[in-house]
């Protein structure tokens, strides 16, 4: 009965947060008004998202491998060294929201050698919504691993997506719906993932050590708080930031809507856009 009590707290939990994500990221698209670049550009090289099928619930488990399976076609195309992907936040525009500016300034800095794909995944308020999101982001790496294993991948997350994209990266058990997707990707995939940035995650955790910007620690997100070691494989590497500014009331409990739409004027973006071309740099690709 404990467990069943306490899963459904959790779920609470989600239905308000997303509620609230829902309600703060449309005006998100108003952000020029605090004089930040209009976030209207369309990302370049851009691609599909939608892989062609998705791999089941259950996941790999047992004896099976993700090398082995079969992920669909997950759009990577393979004439191109570094692949940016972009899980957008609650109510945004595919085309138009808080990140592709992000990913455009990484493909100008790279002509011709980058492919920018938005992920398909709902991005509402919808309890299965990130799971949803996870589900597509691991069938993705899991198919470009093996059919373009040899390019690097960017993942950019903004609110919704940054949990989208942080869930992910981790184990099964460290995600914020553990009885959702088991799915895990095969390591050459965790292995190309180059450079992860993440803005005003819910499920922040404001004792990681990749954490940036003017959060305060002794505060976490609105969600469940990401365990610290579910990321540590990137973090030690140093592949893996995670951005969250002053009372921004998603990554930062009791913060306001304010603190929410603050990078777009606040420079972490283009701090973002910095510490992925060095990477990508570092990398020689």
């Amino acid at each position: 009965m404990g467990k069943v009590c306490a899963r459904l707290r959790d779920m609470a939990h989600v239905v308000l947060a997303m509620i609230l994500v829902a309600s703060i990221l449309p005006l998100a698209a108003c952000g020029t008004d605090d004089g930040g670049d209009a976030p209207n550009s369309a990302p370049a090289a851009s691609a599909s998202a939608s892989p062609s099928s998705q791999p089941s619930s259950t996941g790999v488990q047992g004896n099976d491998t993700a090398d082995n399976r079969d992920w669909g076609d997950s759009g990577c195309d393979s004439t191109k060294s570094v692949r940016v992907i972009i899980a957008r936040g609650t109510g945004e525009s595919v085309d138009d929201g808080l990140l592709n500016p992000v990913a455009s300034a990484i493909a100008d800095a790279f002509p011709g050698k980058v492919q920018t794909t938005s992920l398909d995944y709902p991005a509402t308020f919808d309890l299965n919504s990130v799971n949803d999101g996870v589900t597509a982001l691991v069938a993705m790496l899991g198919g470009g691993a093996q059919q373009c294993p040899a390019q690097k991948t960017v993942l950019l997350g903004f609110s919704q997506g940054a949990a989208v994209v942080g869930d992910a990266l981790s184990d099964p058990q460290y995600r914020l719906n553990t009885n959702g997707t088991q799915d895990r990707f095969p390591e050459t995939a965790s292995r190309n993932v180059l450079a992860v940035v993440m803005y005003g995650d819910p499920r922040f955790n404001g004792k990681a050590s990749y954490n940036a910007g003017g959060f305060d620690s002794a505060k976490n997100g609105m969600l469940a708080p990401r365990d610290v070691t579910a990321l540590s494989g990137y973090a030690r590497d140093g592949r893996i930031v995670d951005y969250c500014a002053a009372n921004d009331i998603i990554c930062q409990q009791g913060g306001v809507e304010e603190g929410h739409r603050s990078y777009f004027s606040d420079g972490t973006r283009e701090q973002g856009v910095d510490f992925v071309t060095s990477r990508i740099y570092a990398s020689g690709r």
